[in-house]
């Protein structure tokens, strides 16, 4: 079964993106496993925000960004968190899907490549996980926040490196952010934990 030609421009666009970055490229390589793996639809609030306020791109960019949001409609769109952790207002203005990865839309086993994004005003909070993470800024901007490392406000085309276990967190302010994030090693498929 071979992917749909929205979920194959949306990939031909994430690896432009990878090989664009040399901080990207470094972290891990393209993965070569990725198989179709086909996944439902599931559309959540924010996902229209998406295409409304996706905050500034560059000429780098734009044209990943405007493969996402073609993508929209045909995507499974996802939490990981509960009201009850983050507040109703954080669910209804963040989203993030599987590009590729353990449970993606393309199977892979090499690294897991998300797409996620958070509404202007939004905090989210500090959380871990094994896996190490390569934050890309597609469009928009926000601030990150790591344990040990300098607050840095990143916009499109900039890159954010999270070692494993290191708690870290982001705020935006007015802009949203989409990003573009890869992970390597340790457990691909686990969910980030709220730190203490």
């Amino acid at each position: 079964m071979t992917a749909p030609p929205v979920f194959e421009a949306a990939l031909a666009e994430a690896q432009a993106w990878h090989a664009a970055l040399p901080e990207a490229r470094a972290f891990c390589p393209w993965p070569d496993d990725m198989t179709w793996a086909g996944r439902k639809p599931h559309a959540l609030p924010a996902t229209r925000h998406i295409t409304q306020t996706p905050g500034a791109t560059t000429a780098q960019s734009s044209a990943f960004l405007t493969a996402i949001q073609a993508l929209i409609p045909h995507a499974d769109w996802r939490h990981g968190y509960t009201a009850a952790q983050v507040g109703q207002d954080f669910l209804d203005r963040f989203c993030w899907c599987e590009l590729a990865g353990p449970q993606g839309h393309f199977h892979s086993n090499q690294t897991r490549l998300t797409l996620a994004y958070w509404g202007p005003n939004l905090f989210y909070p500090r959380h871990h996980h094994a896996a190490e993470e390569l934050y890309t800024v597609i469009s928009g901007e926000a601030l990150f926040h790591a344990d040990g490392t300098p607050d840095a406000t990143l916009g499109p085309g900039q890159t954010r490196l999270h070692l494993t276990q290191q708690p870290h967190a982001m705020t935006t302010q007015d802009s949203a952010v989409l990003t573009c994030v890869f992970w390597r090693g340790g457990d691909l498929a686990e969910m980030p934990s709220l730190s203490a």
